[in-house]
């Protein structure tokens, strides 16, 4: 359930999901699809001119399973002055295929989705440092097997501009990302597994190909954009089209919460070898979707209370603040706490002055979660260093059961309705803070 804040971005959802699907619409050519596209050297994030790359020649190549690069006969084009290009690729020829483009000895590279088939027609955000490094992280992730549970958005949503400038040079591994991606991609099929049980399988499939319409949702705009205020505004869409992409697959809005709040904190943890820097980088990314989602959940178990008006939108309000926080933190840990901390806070303190609660009873239930031997406690000690997929889910779930617990001997007269949706509220403003 979205509320009146989100009409704005909903309406730009949906006019970019028209977009997108105008660019993976039929080809005239049913033996391939084409791939639209530009070669720019800098950052997609930035504002470039692609002149310097007239001439570029443009092929496909298919990621071998060492994680080279081959190339694919009869797939050659050049960039024109704007740097633009068209390419047919007959995408049922090969698996896993990246568009590289050569100059003057320097080479920038991205990779088309999975889902991508012969006869449509698709356009790449721009290729540049940033597109190249996630091409590298890529193959990375299909040298080691994971190109089925690994998503581009993954790649997407981790890779910025300076986790790419690191990977180019060579200061970060494309490895190392790609074995963080693994575990969290792992803990999320592990998520569905035990959540979705027999529907499993569906479901996640469905998710990947809604996180693949985000995706070229999200690369149709930036291929299209002008301006760093459309860029921004393209990666805001990005993030709640994630969000979306759970829900719409059959996850309810809390369980989309858990679901990539684990996806984050394990790709965060799992960052083990690299700068302090480019785990920051990531952090501040991944927390953001986490909190996106969390926020939006939060929204959707209060509606499902009788809390007044006022308090539903200071929860709407300590959400906008959450993300701005995280924003502005650069991803150091102890600000995305305080960011997490700050916004449990005032989720808190909303439902204790509401009177659809006893303040004491709403008091209680978080000192319970939060004292020495709480269930906050034992989360935060248990978790630690865990990247296995099947016991993360185990810590999970049994800090969602403590909490379930709590608040039920806690609101012992309250209806079933109510307890579930304390119960949420409470497991989703604890579990980053």
């Amino acid at each position: 359930m979205f509320t009146t804040n989100h009409i704005k971005l909903s309406i730009v959802i949906l006019i970019t999901a028209l977009v997108a699907m105008g660019c993976s619409t039929n080809s005239s050519n049913n033996g391939s699809a084409t791939i639209e596209g530009s070669v720019q050297p800098e950052s997609s994030k930035q504002k470039v001119t692609a002149s310097s790359v007239e001439g570029a020649v443009v092929t496909a190549a298919r990621v071998t399973s060492e994680g080279s690069f081959e190339t694919m006969e009869g797939t050659e084009t050049e960039t024109n002055a704007s740097g633009n290009f068209m390419l047919e690729v007959d995408v049922e020829a090969a698996e896993n295929i990246v568009i590289v483009a050569k100059k003057e000895g320097n080479e920038w590279r991205g990779f088309l989705s999975s889902e991508v088939e012969n006869g449509s027609s698709v356009t790449l955000k721009p290729i540049n440092t940033e597109s190249t490094a996630e091409s590298s992280v890529f193959a990375e992730v299909v040298a080691s097997g994971n190109a089925d549970i690994v998503q581009k958005s993954d790649i997407e949503a981790v890779v910025t501009n300076n986790v790419a400038s690191e990977v180019e040079s060579g200061l970060t591994s494309s490895a190392q990302i790609a074995a963080a991606l693994k575990n969290s991609a792992e803990a999320r099929v592990e998520f569905y597994s035990e959540m979705m049980q027999d529907n499993s399988e569906e479901a996640l499939e469905e998710t990947y190909e809604l996180l693949a319409e985000a995706q070229f949702q999200l690369e149709s705009e930036l291929a299209a954009s002008s301006s760093a205020e459309a860029r921004s505004e393209a990666y805001d869409v990005f993030i709640e089209s994630t969000v979306n992409a759970y829900v719409n697959a059959g996850l309810d809005a809390s369980a989309t919460a858990k679901a990539l709040e684990m996806w984050s904190r394990v790709t965060v943890n799992s960052m083990t070898a690299v700068s302090s820097e480019i785990k920051n980088d990531v952090r501040a990314q991944a927390s953001l979707i986490a909190a996106t989602a969390v926020d939006l959940a939060v929204q959707a178990e209060a509606e499902a209370t009788e809390m007044s008006e006022s308090s539903k939108q200071a929860i709407i309000d300590a959400g906008v603040e959450l993300r701005s926080d995280i924003e502005a933190s650069a991803g150091v840990a102890s600000e995305v706490e305080a960011a997490f901390e700050a916004y449990h806070d005032e989720v808190r303190n909303t439902m204790e002055s509401d009177t659809a609660f006893e303040a004491t009873v709403i008091l209680n239930i978080d000192n319970e979660i939060n004292s020495d031997n709480g269930a906050k406690s034992n989360f935060s000690s248990s978790i630690s260093g865990i990247l296995k997929a099947s016991a993360v889910f185990d810590v999970y779930e049994s800090f969602f059961t403590s909490i379930q617990g709590t608040v039920e001997s806690n609101l012992s007269g309250s209806s079933e309705s109510e307890i579930e949706a304390v119960s949420q509220i409470m497991i989703l403003i604890n579990l980053a803070s």
